[in-house]
């Protein structure tokens, strides 16, 4: 019962519009931010006690963070709607067991600062993101960037310097 009235009281806040909806999102869920944080309506966070967000971040509508391995997002970040992000994954290494059943890995996930994550980019378990980074729409960051540039594509691929 304790779990149910948490998901909807989850639910909740994460349909609060507008800046109102964000300030209440910033002081009622149990994530790490710094200043002037707006998560916008429709952001859907598991496990936010194992997400920290820096000063001067906007993420936007409907993005999904999976925080079970940890996510941690530097200052000056962006986020475009729809952005997935994913520090977790199902293990499937057994083939004699059943995928639902063989638990799950975490893989922390981390954002540098100054970086910009446009609509509709999945970022998978373990990556790393550099400071100084823009990722085109649509794109999947399979493996960390230690380089700052604009990146796109799926695969992502290094397009030019900033």
């Amino acid at each position: 019962m304790r779990y149910e009235l948490i998901m909807w009281w989850m639910a909740f806040l994460k349909a609060m519009p507008g800046t109102i909806g964000c300030t209440a999102r910033n002081i009622c869920i149990p994530y790490k931010n710094g200043s002037n944080v707006k998560v916008w309506n429709g952001v859907q966070i598991d496990s936010p006690s194992k997400l920290t967000i820096g000063e001067n971040v906007s993420i936007n509508r409907n993005c999904i963070l999976h925080a079970g391995g940890s996510i941690t997002i530097g200052n000056d970040v962006l986020i475009g709607p729809n952005v997935v992000i994913y520090s977790q994954n199902h293990n499937f290494n057994e083939a004699n067991k059943l995928i639902r059943k063989q638990g799950y890995s975490l893989k922390a996930v981390s954002i540098g600062s100054n970086v910009w994550v446009a609509s509709n980019t999945i970022v998978l378990p373990g990556v790393t993101i550099c400071s100084n980074v823009v990722i085109g729409a649509q794109s999947l960051v399979a493996k960390s960037i230690d380089k700052p540039g604009v990146y796109a594509g799926n695969p992502l691929k290094f397009i030019k310097n900033l």
